[in-house]
């Protein structure tokens, strides 16, 4: 497939994923959609790439679904009762459902699904530049994208209200401080930062890594005496690999010279 709404670039085994629709601040629309969908499922079965980094080209990270759709949508169902729905459930299963970590480099305004896509990513960096609203009620519409889900287990259930019920406009400071991002970073350093993180994270044991974003993602929706029982499995699968053994043997001769 031709890319033409988001760019891709590997260096690596990094993966760099933008959305690249910056004359409208990179709103999502039904080709976009289907492009993410598409690389999402090759980056998933490419063994070279072991950490996927998302951001937005342009001044924005994104401003959320493009409007002309939402209304060439209703104008279709009024006319037809026909439902085409733009945010189907599809892609936010696939960004959840990857098997390798995601950092999402919020490089800009990331409003509606511009701030709901990042939440089914595993880390989040926001550039000094990035603005948040969970503007769904502006539009008349609802909270999408697993952010229902996401964000009381991310930033707790009132504050998660309070964020949907205004759709107020805040700072990356606020977003830190109630957990939303992980850092705050300059905005000329945003790439930089998200970079040293994946190839900090790509340089671990990739099938650990993997094993773990499973235990994560269980472990979120799971009780303690699952999370324990999977855990145990998934323990004793990573002791039997070679890549395991490998890695105990490296740092074993590490110890050696000191």
């Amino acid at each position: 497939m031709n890319y033409t709404t988001i760019a891709v670039e590997t260096e690596g085994h990094i993966g760099r994923l933008y959305l690249n629709r910056p004359q409208v601040l990179n709103a999502l629309c039904p080709e976009m959609r289907d492009e993410l969908m598409d690389f999402l499922r090759r980056a998933a079965a490419d063994d070279q790439i072991r950490v996927l980094i998302l951001s937005g080209k342009g001044r924005a990270f994104s401003a959320g679904a493009d409007l002309n759709m939402f209304k060439r949508n209703y104008e279709t169902y009024r006319e037809s009762g026909q439902d085409d729905t733009l945010d189907r459930a599809e892609l936010p299963k696939a960004f959840i459902h990857f098997p390798k970590p995601i950092i999402a480099a919020i490089n800009g305004p990331a409003v509606g699904f511009g701030i709901t896509l990042p939440l089914n990513c595993d880390i989040r960096l926001a550039s000094t530049q990035a603005k948040f609203s969970f503007a769904f009620a502006r539009v008349g519409v609802t909270p999408e994208f697993g952010s229902s889900y996401f964000l009381p287990r991310l930033i707790g259930y009132g504050k998660a209200a309070e964020l949907i019920y205004t759709a107020k406009m805040f700072e990356p400071d606020e977003a830190l401080a109630i957990g939303l991002v992980n850092r705050v970073v300059p905005h000329d350093q945003l790439m930089a930062e998200a970079e040293a993180l994946a190839n900090e994270i790509a340089g671990m044991a990739p099938s650990a890594i993997r094993a773990a974003k499973k235990l994560l993602r269980h472990g979120s929706h799971s009780t303690l005496e699952q999370s324990l029982d999977y855990e145990a499995l998934m323990f004793q699968h990573a002791t039997q690999t070679a890549e395991h053994y490998e890695a105990v043997g490296r740092i074993m001769e590490q110890l050696k010279k000191k």
